[in-house]
This record gives C-alpha cells, structure tokens and sequence, in this order.
C-alpha cells in the first residue's frame, strides 16, 4: 500500500493496482498526469470543458473535453473519482446529480475524494484587526456566489450532498492553510508560501466575473475591482497576520 507520506495526490485508500480513476475539473492536467506515472497499470482520465494546456503525457492518461452534468458515457466504473477547487462550478441541483453520476459510475469498494477550501479568511491569535479588509472577502465572495445561483460555500455543504447521494462511510478531514509562510513549524511555512502565491497570483481571476456580474449592492466596474484586490494583495504581504483558511 502507498502510504500517505509517499502519495501527495490522494488519502482513498485504493491499493496498489487501480484500473481506472476519474478527475473531474483536471485544470492544467498535472494532477491526472502524476497520478498515470504513479499507477502506470491504470487508465487515468481527466475532464475538463476545456483543451488541455499540455503538449505530453503518459500513454495511460487520457485528456478528454467534456460536460460532466450531461449523462456519462464511459464504459465500466471507477476505483477513484477526484476532484479539487470546484467551488462555485454548479448550483445545487448539478452538485446533487454531479454525485448521484459519480456513486452510479464507481465500482464496489470504490472512492470519491473532494479537496475543497472555504473563503473565509481566519486568525487564531487576533493578529488580523476586525476592521480589516481581508474579513470581508469571504463574505463577499459567498454572496456573490449565492446571487449568481453558484454557492461558494462548497466547503461546508459537499459531505452532507455526498451522503444524501447514497455514499456511507464518509471521512472528513480539515486542515488550517496558512496563507504565507508564518508558521514556525517548516511543513506549514512551506504549504503558507505556496498557499500565498496562490492567492496573490489567483485573487484578480477568482473575483472578477463575480464582482462584475453579482456585485453588491450592484454589480462593480472593473476599476472597482483592480483597486479592490490591490488592497487585498497589499494586506496579505503583512507579515503580521498569521492568517489562514480551512481546506
């Protein structure tokens, strides 16, 4: 069995000789692809309604363009079902069938694993004042996901839709992120500094549409929305805060 500590990419325990594994939302497809060179006996499939931005990969791994709301066409089922950072892709109706598709597709013994984060921002030793910006993200984005029919708040509501799918023996597991590289512990301060550049580098693309289409109490201009994360890119650089979000 590959142990936690050897597999970054996944905790479902699934053995060592996976046949066939699904990763929905793939993105930029590394996920799928470090998973077909892990099990080089299985076939990795990773799905995305985009092309994917790749010009190589291993002969196990196939990229694949599709709608995963519509009905699944793949033959056979599934040892493993991941997805990550799908937060605001559906409204609750698609999550719902989204999960019935996947407990239909997976074969007896078989997982679904969800990474999600949630977007509020926290502090455990009030380092972060309570007039800060950085505390009005996480409701602002939750709004603008409710006003646009696409919850943010996938974080909190996917273990309860997973078990009214018809999946038992669902595990939880949550981790504080820290966002920049403050923890004195050295595996935090290393997941911090990558979760910051995560932030500064996605914060712009993660709002935009939202605040543009769903903005209170209308929807913003695109100036309001530079000046917006200028501020919160200028608030996440302080040192000071020893902020983080759960995942």
């Amino acid at each position: 069995m590959v142990s936690e500590s050897e597999n970054p990419f996944f905790l479902s325990p699934i053995g060592n000789s996976p046949q066939h594994i699904l990763d929905i939302g793939t993105g930029r497809r590394t996920w799928a692809i470090d998973v077909a060179d892990m099990f080089p006996s299985a076939t990795v499939r990773g799905v995305d309604l985009f092309p994917p931005p790749v010009s190589w990969m291993p002969p196990n791994c196939i990229l694949e363009v599709d709608d995963v709301q519509q009905d699944w066409t793949w033959q056979g089922s599934f040892d493993l079902i991941h997805m990550r950072i799908m937060i605001g892709s559906f409204d609750g109706t698609e999550w719902d069938s989204l999960y019935q598709q996947c407990f239909e597709k997976l074969c007896p013994g078989g997982w679904i694993e969800q990474l999600e984060v949630s977007p509020i921002i926290e502090t455990d030793d009030g380092s972060l004042p309570a007039d800060n910006i950085l505390n009005d993200w996480g409701p602002n984005m939750l709004g603008c996901g409710e006003r646009a029919g696409r919850g943010c708040d996938t974080f909190d509501t996917m273990a309860r839709r997973i078990r009214n799918a018809g999946f038992v023996d669902v595990h939880e597991k949550l981790y504080k992120w820290p966002i920049g590289p403050w923890p004195r512990d050295q595996k935090l301060k290393d997941a911090g500094a990558a979760n910051f550049e995560h932030w500064v580098n996605g914060i712009e693309g993660w709002c935009m549409w939202l605040l543009t289409k769903f903005g209170h109490p209308q929807p913003w201009d695109k100036e309001e929305v530079y000046v917006y994360v200028a501020k919160l890119r200028k608030e996440l650089n302080n040192p000071r805060f020893h902020i983080w979000h759960q995942g």
